[in-house]
């Protein structure tokens, strides 16, 4: 590999050292220069030309490694797939996973605050519409009574020959029911409103529903591959351990001689040893201090190897 620091200066080989005061580069600059695939040459930026990064590289490929406390099977699932080996349940699990992503993009779709039609199926707006419902129940109700009365009131007069009486209420009937027409007009728009709301709500419930579904289908299968990598190779993984413990380097981080089951709990002695298992072709970036050089930690590790200054 060749890497072009900040500064123009370049530097080759298999284990690159930037562990000096010398030189200030973090080590996720380097790894996003490694994940960038050539990338933009941009002046003051760190580049490396080096092989892609392949599968487990992701989660292998800096140590202190992204996850803050790997376990082991999470950290041999990766040296697993860097070594081209599937899971028994992977089929299912790529499954599960693409159904699931379908789900998180239709959610993401339909839930885009700029989309004018996009239903409002908040508590909030299922309240203001059954609300809206009640009223105008409660209205009708009032006007249909209104209704009656001044029906029996325009009766009463024409009875007793009122005609005077008789043509103002009936002018009264008529703007009533003019009203009660309105009203039950808004009374049906806004159960139709409510109803359409209601099936919204339910509808995206039911989503929701089964995103979760398949979201512990998902996790349930991540689990059951998890656990199929640290049986396959856990065995390997602590003979990895042992061979860690054994370092100068190793014993000169903690004090004394590590035992195995030490560097067990140990979350950057389990990330080495997984490094070590894995196969991986794109460098590695480190940045902790069990190894005395890069040289030393490449040919432990079986892997190109950029050593940064230690963070733990």
């Amino acid at each position: 590999m060749r890497l072009r620091l900040p500064d123009g200066t370049a530097v080759e080989g298999r284990a690159i050292d930037l562990a000096s005061d010398s030189v200030a580069v973090d080590a996720d600059e380097v790894v996003a220069a490694i994940r960038a695939d050539g990338g933009a040459d941009a002046p003051g930026a760190v580049r490396i030309d080096c092989s892609s990064p392949g599968p487990g590289h992701d989660r292998l490929g800096r140590v202190p490694v992204s996850d803050p406390a790997p376990s082991r099977g999470w950290l041999l699932a990766a040296v697993g797939r860097s070594r081209g080996r599937r899971a028994p349940v992977a089929d299912d699990l790529d499954r599960l996973e693409a159904k699931l992503a379908e789900h998180r993009d239709r959610a993401a779709g339909e839930s885009n605050a700029d989309d004018p039609e996009r239903v409002d199926t908040s508590a909030a707006a299922l309240r203001q519409a059954r609300h809206r419902v009640a009223a105008a129940g409660e209205d009708e109700s009032r006007l249909r009574e209104r209704v009656a009365t001044l029906r029996g009131r325009v009766n009463a007069h024409r009875d007793a020959g009122d005609d005077e009486a008789t043509a103002a209420a009936r002018q009264e009937l008529v703007e009533a029911a003019t009203e009660l027409s309105e009203v039950e007009t808004e009374r049906v728009a806004a159960e139709q409103r409510l109803s359409a709301l209601e099936q919204a709500s339910r509808a995206e419930r039911d989503r929701r529903d089964a995103r979760l579904k398949l979201e512990d289908a998902v996790e349930n299968r991540r689990r059951d591959a998890r656990a199929y990598f640290a049986g396959e190779l856990g065995a390997e993984f602590e003979a990895a351990l042992r061979d860690l413990a054994s370092l100068p380097a190793a014993s000169a981080a903690v004090g004394s001689p590590p035992a195995p089951t030490d560097l067990e709990s140990d979350p950057v002695a389990r990330s080495l040893a997984a490094v070590r298992l894995a196969d991986l072709s794109a460098p590695v970036v480190l940045s902790c201090g069990r190894f005395s050089d890069a040289e030393a930690a490449a040919d432990w590790l079986g892997a190109p190897v950029v050593r940064c200054s230690p963070s733990d």
